[in-house]
């Protein structure tokens, strides 16, 4: 669509009447199809050409030479309206989806690599529902980007290091716990997290516990072994549980490189700071004044010699540009964390790293469940969240019921009801700017009917039932394409032609949503265009069915590029 915006202001500054960017940047569409396709405004000519824009319109309408793809332009009340060429327009995108399938609207290689850093949980706890966004979120963006011609370098910077060590390590201890190997090996990610609410409330009744974990984090960070063996084994049994639940979501990462990962990097980046005359001692703590900046100052590091989520945060982003040369790096982390990288980003540019210009915090709002009958973010450390895992299975159990009733001999079927489930709860997550708080509502989100999960899967299974029942395919030979010129044909050509043109607006805002509402567009689509052009049994059959079949390939490839399941039978 993007190019016919092009072609019509070429040919409009071809009249002498706009400049070619002026004329760009005035074309929109209108909000009634029956205006046309593309709409210009004449009236900022009104002055120049001494003219009323009605009359400016009509000459200009008279005078403009059509290109490609465009069937007719009308003067309408001081607009020119364009109107494209139905038959054109479904030769193009449809010949266009037979020969690039699953890839149609991606674009080519750029040579560009993005680090895209989601996900990220603490080590020694399970996973808390309210972590689906930043995972799904980042899951999604990954697959954005490449489809956009980037190479994508997806990292899973897990909390594996710092204070909350040193929590678990004297809960542990306390516990009298057997710290024997086999003992070690068998144990749970479930374990610790009960350890971590345990330490929570302890905590308040001993305040003099937080300092026995700040001390037992310094000796562990000093290299003491029997903690370095009680930390390995946490951070494995997680590992562990984590792996498992990614698995299931059909989430990857190319790498998993936590915070101790950077732990050897870390004194090159101090020494760094310190030649540059940027560590300030404050109340006995290291720290990079931000003054200039109206920014707090940046803590390096505590009293006792420890490091902090920012001192290992600068020496991941020194890493990640010198291993992967990244042309842009992006922290999928929620809104509250958003001082946080303006000091890290700050803190780089103060050291002369050009290249701070090229990170980006995106940020998210969180999930509000319902806690006593207030919405509120769920808390691991207090226990108050929901488990992602009994999430899951809640939602996959919902849908099984549906399953059950509608088409109980269906194969698979725990399988298939787990992943629509999944799929489901991701699309709530990434319907909207991720800006925005999401409330999450069990009706809602399971519903077949409205801007849901289950409501744009059960479109792509409608595609893929005719395209059983048919039992054939067409190729773009056998198509006639003046039989797809009827609204519901054209409106839906007209969506699919648009895919590449929502991938690069995703990637330009790094906003899901903008795929997730496309996927809803096709999938309303699709379902106006089955119920009122019957495809099997009539006279356009083939031409018919070619459209069923590119519509299941856009919309396939869009569900993927969300992360959600293209599910084939339900």
């Amino acid at each position: 669509m993007n190019s016919f915006n092009a072609e019509i202001a070429k040919a409009l500054a071809a009249t002498g009447a706009f400049a070619e960017d002026a004329a760009l940047k005035l074309i929109s569409v209108p909000p009634d199809t029956s205006h046309g396709n593309f709409t210009i405004p004449c009236f900022s000519l009104a002055k120049t050409l001494r003219k009323a824009p009605k009359l400016i319109a009509e000459d200009l309408a008279a005078q403009v030479k059509l290109p490609a793809g465009l069937s007719k332009v009308e003067a309408v009340n001081g607009y020119l309206n364009f109107f494209i060429d139905r038959n054109f327009l479904a030769k193009e995108t449809l010949d266009a989806i037979a020969a690039k399938g699953l890839e149609y609207g991606h674009a080519a290689p750029n040579g560009k690599v993005v680090c895209i850093d989601y996900s990220s949980p603490n080590i020694g706890k399970e996973l808390a529902f309210h972590h689906l966004r930043s995972t799904m979120i980042g899951n999604s963006l990954a697959r954005i980007y490449k489809a956009a011609g980037y190479k994508v370098e997806r990292i899973n910077h897990l909390g594996d290091w710092g204070t909350a060590f040193g929590k678990l390590i004297v809960m542990y201890l306390r516990e009298k716990l057997p710290t024997d190997d086999a003992t070690l090996d068998a144990l749970t990610v479930k374990e610790l997290n009960i350890l971590y609410a345990s330490f929570s409330k302890a905590s308040k009744e001993e305040p003099g516990l937080e300092d026995e974990a700040r001390a037992a984090f310094t000796k562990l960070e000093q290299g003491d072994a029997f903690y370095r063996k009680l930390w390995t084994a946490f951070r494995a049994a997680t590992l562990k549980e984590l792996m498992r639940i990614y698995d299931m979501m059909g989430v990857g990462f190319d790498h998993y490189t936590g915070e101790s990962f950077f732990e050897d990097k870390i004194p090159a980046v101090l020494d760094e700071l310190r030649e540059k005359n940027l560590l300030v001692n404050s109340q006995e703590r290291d720290v990079v004044m931000l003054d200039e900046f109206d920014l707090n100052p940046c803590l390096i590091r505590k009293s006792d010699g420890s490091t902090l989520y920012a001192t290992r945060d600068l020496a991941a982003a020194i890493y990640r540009k010198k291993e992967y040369n990244f042309d842009k790096c992006l922290y999928v982390v929620d809104l509250g964390q958003a001082l946080h990288f303006k000091q890290v980003f700050h803190v780089l540019k103060k050291m002369g790293r050009e290249w701070y210009k090229d990170m980006y915090h995106i940020p998210f709002g969180v999930i509000l469940q319902l806690v006593d009958g207030k919405w509120e973010k769920g808390k691991t450390r207090t226990g108050t969240a929901s488990l992602l895992r009994d999430v899951i299975e809640a939602a996959q159990k919902k849908i099984l019921e549906f399953i059950d009733e509608k088409n109980p001999t269906l194969e698979n079927k725990e399988l298939i009801a787990r992943q629509i489930g999944i799929s489901a709860l991701t699309f709530n997550d990434l319907k909207n700017s991720r800006l925005k708080d999401v409330r999450f509502d069990w009706d809602a989100v399971m519903s077949f009917e409205g801007d849901t999960g289950p409501y744009v899967q059960n479109a792509h299974v409608r595609l893929c039932s005719i395209m059983r029942k048919a039992g054939y395919t067409v190729s773009a030979s056998e198509a006639d394409y003046s039989q797809l010129t009827d609204d519901a044909a054209y409106n839906l050509i007209n969506i699919l032609a648009k895919k590449g043109e929502k991938i690069l607006g995703a990637v330009k805002d790094d906003e899901p949503s903008v795929l997730a509402q496309y996927a809803l567009e096709i999938a309303e689509a699709a379902h106006k265009f089955i119920h009122e052009d019957r495809v099997l049994g009539s006279a356009e059959e083939k031409s018919r069915l070619f459209l069923v079949q590119s519509t299941q390939i856009v919309l396939e490839n869009v569900l993927d590029l969300l992360g959600l399941f293209p599910i084939r039978q339900m």
